[in-house]
């Protein structure tokens, strides 16, 4: 069962590309936070990437994000921790149709320091290198495991994502390269 959770999570993680994967989500329902300002489409003009954010149930979105002909759904909540907000993604869909393949993918969270001013929209993702140099030498502590292909997941239960995120939040090396976006 151990190796079949490793490849699912090393898919997950293959097609998540350099994000830094969650078991569990950055917030509890008090956390939670709703602007109507993020609803609409958002776009990367040097990639095309877009993101399109829809109103999902009382508190959340639903985002579909297209990047280079391919495109993804995900649920996503807005989450405000100290002074910062925060969003989480989680995968709605696969994009495969293969039942067996659908088995084998394990949905995990993902999660960015936001700032929205006006009609930019800033995501801020965790550095994985800076996560990985900091968890080996042990100035950084969060639970965590490995897959058997080496791929990081962070396994701490919300409360310690949480004290985590906000304790690193204003390190600007802890953070890659700023993706901005532009509402359309």
């Amino acid at each position: 069962m151990k190796s079949k959770l490793a490849i699912a999570l090393g898919l997950i993680i293959t097609v998540m590309s350099g994000c830094i994967t969650s078991l569990n989500p950055l917030y509890t329902d008090k956390d939670i936070i709703f602007k109507k300002e993020l609803i609409g489409t958002w776009q990367d003009s040097k990639t095309n990437e877009s993101w399109t954010f829809e109103k999902l149930e009382e508190n959340g979105y639903k985002l579909v994000h297209k990047e280079e002909g391919e495109q993804a759904t995900f649920r996503a909540v807005l989450v405000k921790i100290g002074d910062y907000t925060f969003l989480d993604l989680y995968p709605q869909d696969s994009s495969s149709k293969n039942s067996l393949k659908k088995m084998h993918l394990l949905p995990v969270h993902t999660f960015s320091k936001v700032t929205l001013s006006g009609n930019n929209l800033t995501l801020e993702m965790l550095d994985p290198e800076w996560l990985e140099n900091g968890l080996a030498v042990e100035t950084i502590h969060v639970q965590h495991s490995k897959t058997a292909e080496g791929y990081l997941v962070l396994t701490a239960p919300t409360a310690e994502l949480q004290s985590f995120m906000l304790a690193h939040a204003r390190m600007k090396e802890a953070f890659d390269e700023p993706l901005a976006l532009t509402k359309k």
